[in-house]
């Protein structure tokens, strides 16, 4: 049997509210799904392990790490304003504007092509950010969102990486 791809997904409400999403990845059989519900434990996840994709909403909690904490605080105090899931993305992949500088423990395996974004902001408001971190695979969460679309997401960022 083939060893089934791993992929984290970055998602406050991934157990909950996202369970539809979730399921057809599982039926699916061929991916190790692991969900990260704040930017402290997806951080925590990518500087252990490896993973063949991520998926990344950008409206995410701090979790229990202080300097996520303090990003947060410092970016409004709220999911809407702070955005962490774009800091998130920077400290993950090195950028020079990244808040959170990873230095040495940045996993060198990270990059824009293993990611994904999953999130409720329109791409005109996120494209200056996803062109200079040159991620390409996104799509906006809407109310007619199809379930497979968190596997098809999976799908892109494996097919491009």
């Amino acid at each position: 049997m083939a060893q089934k791809r791993r992929v984290l997904w970055v998602e406050d409400g991934a157990r909950y509210d996202l369970v539809n999403m979730a399921a057809p990845v599982y039926m699916d059989g061929k991916y190790d799904l692991v969900i990260a519900e704040d930017a402290s434990s997806g951080m925590a996840y990518l500087l252990n392990d490896t993973f063949d994709a991520i998926i990344v909403d950008i409206r995410i909690p701090p979790g229990i790490d202080n300097e996520w904490i303090k990003l947060h605080k410092d970016s409004g105090a709220d999911k809407v304003s702070a955005r962490l899931g774009l800091h998130f993305l920077y400290s993950i992949l090195g950028h020079q504007n990244a808040k959170i500088n990873l230095g040495d423990r940045r996993p060198a395996w990270i990059t824009p092509a293993k990611i994904g974004v999953f999130t409720v902001e329109s791409r005109l408001e996120l494209d200056a950010h996803l062109k200079r971190l040159q991620i390409t695979v996104y799509h906006q969460k809407r109310a007619e969102t199809p379930e497979e679309i968190l596997l098809q997401l999976i799908e892109a960022v494996l097919a491009q990486s």
